[in-house]
């Protein structure tokens, strides 16, 4: 259980902004986003395009991201 509260509190820290690489585990919209690049393991259809509200957040083990539009947090995998 800790662990997970650990991440849900942003313990491995934390990115805001429109990029980035390196490993993550959730990204929280901040304003209406849609990705122009989008990698994720076991991914299935396509995350860009799609246009995510403001408030949204999307879990898994996201590789690397580009917002085109709209400002993302994104939290650290580790």
């Amino acid at each position: 259980m800790s662990v997970a509260l650990d991440r849900f509190q942003g313990r491995n820290g934390f990115t805001i902004g429109t990029t980035g690489t390196g490993g993550f585990w959730a990204i929280q919209m901040l304003t209406d986003t849609t990705f122009s690049a989008f990698s994720a393991n076991s991914v299935t259809g396509t995350v860009t395009g799609v246009t995510f509200g403001s408030g949204q957040i999307i879990y898994g083990e996201i590789n690397s991201f580009t917002a085109g539009t709209g400002t993302v947090i994104a939290y650290k995998a580790a």
